[in-house]
């Protein structure tokens, strides 16, 4: 009996204040499927990281309109032969880590279980993949997050669990941990270990309550940039790198959220519309098919960019047309045109139009008062060198991590 009341305790106990609770404008806490659930701002459930309406980036309006979630825009992505020769100096194949992977990869497969050795103590958030929760499991008392993965998305649950399998054998690479996967019923369950006090980095570094010191953005960063260096040694893209999924818990940092992740080979075409707009690498936005790792060293860079000038988004765009255009008025009209004509890129004219006339900035000129004592000579070459519409020559998670930026 003391045992159940503990349980409910956990469960539905009140809980001590979330410190992110002070920038809500409201919290409605409802039961659903005996679990409880909260909704914030307009029904839209939110992770623990959550922002004040005061942020203009959480703010919009009734007529925004974003194409990404129209129906008439369709991927057509060639079947790839696992078994064919490849020309590694193929502009079309990474300069890195081309040839890590040999033959077709078989995902796991999640063997049957249930909920029975957990506890859950807080409903999370939900997405279009899954839901998650925190929780407790019962053996050791161990925290843990949930992530129930629907049904029908069983497949991309097997190989997110596959590939955070094989990153979990590098045990410093800022991954977050896999402890244990299960069917329950026909739904994939996830459990992942939970860092206790976690936030998620949109929570450091909104404009809003920027609280980052630089001390902080290195190390913070040097985790990032090396576990992107693992990841992509072993023949994986993340493609979904963003500020909300990366966790922050005291000094510890972790990728989170590989549902999208995928294994590179040469010459195989991938989805450009997947990941997060603000974060899409300009190949994905040109629809370019033959992308690489290099794609999350740009999402990567472009959340450096966010922290280290209080600029966040530093690139927004309010569809993807409009999001290209936010780095051309960055880096230019001309090297994006050359990049389009080195990999044969077709522009159509209205959009080819939208994008001429600009010349490249200095990315000093977004120093201002607010953000000098974070920015110096070495971080701007770092981000020049992230900030290239040149994939192959774009520089690496690995060589990120010898520049001179981490070592001043």
């Amino acid at each position: 009996m003391l045992f159940i009341i503990s349980i409910f305790l956990i469960t539905f106990g009140k809980q001590s204040p979330d410190p992110n609770d002070a920038f809500l404008n409201q919290s409605i806490a409802v039961m659903l499927g005996g679990q409880q659930k909260h909704y914030y701002d307009n029904n839209v459930v939110v992770h623990s990281s959550t922002t004040n309406q005061k942020n203009h980036y959480s703010s919009i309006s009734p007529d925004y309109f974003d194409d990404d979630e129209t129906t008439d825009f369709v991927e057509q992505l060639q079947s790839y032969d696992y078994n064919q020769d490849i020309n590694l100096n193929d502009l079309r194949v990474s300069r890195i880590h081309s040839d890590v992977n040999k033959i077709e990869i078989i995902p796991l497969i999640i063997p049957e279980g249930n909920m029975s050795n957990y506890a859950v103590k807080k409903y999370l958030g939900e997405g279009t993949f899954a839901f998650v929760q925190s929780g407790i499991r019962l053996s050791d008392g161990l925290l843990v997050v949930l992530k129930q993965i629907k049904s029908k998305y069983l497949w991309w649950a097997r190989m997110e669990a596959h590939i955070i399998d094989i990153l979990n054998e590098e045990k410093k690479s800022s991954i977050i941990k896999l402890v244990d996967m299960y069917m329950n019923n026909t739904s994939p369950v996830l459990v992942f270990e939970e860092l206790e006090n976690s936030k998620t980095l949109d929570y450091r570094i909104y404009s809003f309550y920027h609280d980052l010191i630089l001390e902080e953005i290195k190390r913070f960063y040097f985790q990032l940039f090396y576990g992107l260096s693992i990841t992509h040694s072993k023949g994986i893209m993340h493609l979904d790198i963003k500020p909300q999924n990366i966790i922050v818990s005291n000094d510890d940092i972790q990728i989170i959220d590989w549902g999208v992740s995928d294994f590179y080979y040469p010459l195989k075409e991938y989805r450009t519309r997947v990941g997060t707009r603000h974060y899409r690498a300009p190949e994905q936005l040109l629809h370019y098919k033959h992308y690489d790792y290099a794609v999350d060293v740009w999402a990567l860079g472009s959340i450096l960019a966010s922290t280290i000038f209080k600029k966040y988004p530093f690139f927004k765009g309010r569809n993807n047309d409009d999001q290209l255009l936010q780095v051309v008025k960055v880096l230019g009209s001309q090297d994006l045109f050359q990049f389009c004509e080195k990999y044969n890129i077709k522009l159509n004219e209205k959009l080819k139009k939208t994008l001429e006339g600009y010349e490249r900035q200095a990315l000093e000129n977004y120093i201002d008062e607010n953000n000098r004592e974070l920015v110096s000579p070495a971080i701007i070459d770092l981000l020049n060198k992230i900030f290239v519409y040149d994939h192959r020559i774009r520089i690496s998670a690995e060589e990120v991590l010898q520049h001179e930026f981490f070592r001043e």
